[in-house]
């Protein structure tokens, strides 16, 4: 008897895993694929894909070609500086429509410098980009620098994250004695090379503003220890004990004093809207982030529209004061 009811609870089992299977097939299969609303969807994808790359209005113009006596096509004529990535903003367009089933084959006539994107749905062509080289124009690039802060040894992870972004991002390691720096950077060495050290007490503050005499006793045996090294000078530009300390030494800094911080703690939101302030426009050309795999993740994703707003960033600037 038990073993009947046994066999009676299995085939119930098996009888509601196959509903429950059968259920999900239904509603993957049921579910439409994304595709393509209209023309005007895609007019309002070019024109955000434009914004994006910084194109103002006054460098676009419309045309249309009649493709018989019921279809004409628009063609955008969008006129770029010399220097301008065309083949960025055609992967940006492919990877905006690629998902909705339209293709974006390109033709580039390099006599001209022209590059013609047409966009295909379902056999037709229904819309041109066409990307013109203007000698007249300037492309203007706003230079920005992002460091990336490391309170403890950096992991191969971490360090394999930043060499994928492919950008000349430093990490700054907290230290407290120079033979502590010589020796990460004997460790770092062939991992990675760009690396800044950050003079601070064991509570994590900065040591220059702390606790000046020991920071400058610490600075004149980095002189002896590792001459070489570059140091982080954060603070207010409000308070120059940090820079004239600086100036009393042979050694090299990036002034960061008017950098912006950011951190896991603000959020996801509010830390990519806070390196907007790196685009075109803004108070800051130095971000310094406190790195980990979230931040670092957020980062990766920011990093493309930055690039695209004319964002290029570079190694932090060095000084010898």
């Amino acid at each position: 008897m038990k073993e009947q009811k046994k066999k009676r609870v299995i085939v119930l089992l098996l009888l509601i895993s196959c509903m429950v299977s059968g259920f999900m097939l239904f509603n993957i299969s049921d579910r439409p694929p994304a595709k393509l609303q209209s023309f005007a969807q895609a007019d309002s994808l070019i024109a955000y894909e434009l914004r994006s790359f910084s194109i103002s209005d006054q460098q676009i113009s419309r045309s249309s070609m009649e493709v018989d006596s019921t279809f004409s096509r628009k063609i955008y004529h969008i006129d770029l500086p010399a220097g301008f990535s065309k083949t960025q903003l055609h992967a940006e367009l492919n990877r905006r429509f690629h998902a909705l089933g339209v293709s974006t084959p390109a033709r580039v006539s390099f006599s001209d410098q022209q590059m013609r994107i047409h966009l295909e749905y379902k056999g037709t062509v229904f819309r041109t980009v066409a990307l013109h080289t203007d000698p007249d124009l300037v492309y203007h690039r706003d230079r920005a620098s992002i460091i990336v802060a490391i309170e403890r040894f950096p992991d191969d992870e971490l360090l394999n994250t930043l060499t994928t972004f492919g950008e000349p991002i430093p990490i700054v390691l907290s230290i407290n004695h120079p033979m502590e720096a010589n020796e990460l950077q004997k460790s770092l060495a062939g991992q990675y090379d760009r690396i800044l050290f950050w003079l601070r007490n064991d509570e994590n503050e900065d040591l220059m503003q702390h606790n000046p005499s020991v920071a400058l006793r610490r600075l004149k045996q980095f002189e002896n220890v590792l001459p070489n090294a570059k140091l982080l000078l954060s603070g207010s530009d409000n308070s120059p004990d940090a820079k004239n300390m600086a100036a009393r030494t042979d050694l090299t800094f990036v002034d960061a004093r008017e950098a912006l911080y950011l951190h896991e703690y603000l959020g996801k939101a509010s830390f990519l809207e806070e390196l907007n302030k790196l685009k075109s426009g803004q108070s800051y050309s130095l971000a310094i982030i406190t790195g980990n795999e979230t931040t670092l993740h957020w980062l990766g994703e920011k990093l493309p529209e930055l690039k695209k707003a004319g964002v290029e960033l570079i190694p932090p600037p060095k000084i010898n004061f």
